[in-house]
């Protein structure tokens, strides 16, 4: 099972983007996003990745700690990388023949794939990075400082609280059940104990979601009651100039996509 407990805390090691205001943060971690979705050139996506490398080094953390939190991005895009690179294109690049089957392998392919491989890494990288350089309120509070429907950010905020919740019930009862079996399993009797435990776990979270918004009625909740202000000081202007600074990496870079 996966184990969430890692996305928990932010680190609290002292360093220039740490020190850095939130929501200035924020805004350049999302232009960045925004920026990696939309380049058409693998390099330029690959050079979103490596600046989103180096703002992580700058945070002086573990590099496993990345890691860990990039290992399933990495899977997703790996699977992403095969399925262009076996299905987009018409110039063939290398074929494999294994009767009965035969792959082809096809240039376009190789180049839509990496594309979109780095894209989805540099995205990946760079939420990773905000999340460990500032605490998930002053992100949400951001968002809605952008405007973002206030629901959306209620519902995220929800969300982020009692998900490590629900992740340590699912383990609860998966050692529960290793704790009570005798022999073991198959590989099948995992997945149906497995789908057990999720399907209960569902169950247990619809109902603790209900009761939990019953009693937020019962204290006057409402979608347009307006949310308490979280950020009273200024952003300070040498944070300001800070993230003016940083924001324009991906803007030249994005600039630069049509003409390189």
């Amino acid at each position: 099972m996966i184990d969430l407990s890692f996305f928990k805390s932010v680190e609290t090691r002292k360093s220039p983007l740490q020190r850095l205001d939130g929501r200035v943060k924020t805004v350049f971690f999302l232009v960045g996003i925004s920026v990696s979705a939309v380049v058409t050139h693998w390099y330029l996506a690959a050079l979103l990745w490596g600046t989103a490398l180096m703002l992580f080094s700058s945070l002086r953390l573990p590099w496993r700690l990345l890691v860990r939190r990039l290992l399933i991005p990495f899977g997703i895009a790996w699977l992403v990388f095969l399925s262009v690179l076996f299905t987009n294109g018409t110039h063939p690049l290398w074929v494999v023949v294994r009767r009965p089957f035969v792959l082809t392998l096809y240039s376009e392919g190789m180049g839509l794939g990496l594309l979109m491989l780095l894209r989805i890494m540099a995205s990946v990288t760079m939420a990773c990075v905000l999340s460990f350089c500032t605490p998930m309120v002053e992100i949400l509070e951001t968002f809605r400082l952008c405007k973002l429907p206030s629901i959306m950010v209620d519902i995220a905020e929800m969300m982020f609280r009692y998900v490590f919740i629900l992740n340590d019930t699912a383990h609860n009862m998966r050692n529960a059940q290793v704790c009570r079996t005798t022999r073991r399993l198959s590989w099948m009797e995992q997945i149906s104990n497995t789908g057990n435990v999720a399907a209960h776990v569902i169950s247990k979270s619809l109902d603790r979601s209900m009761k939990i918004y019953n009693a937020m009625l019962a204290r006057g909740y409402s979608e347009q009651s307006p949310a308490p202000v979280y950020f009273t000081d200024p952003i300070p202007s040498s944070d300001l100039i800070a993230g003016t600074l940083l924001t324009a990496i991906p803007l030249i870079i994005l600039a630069l996509n049509p003409f390189v």
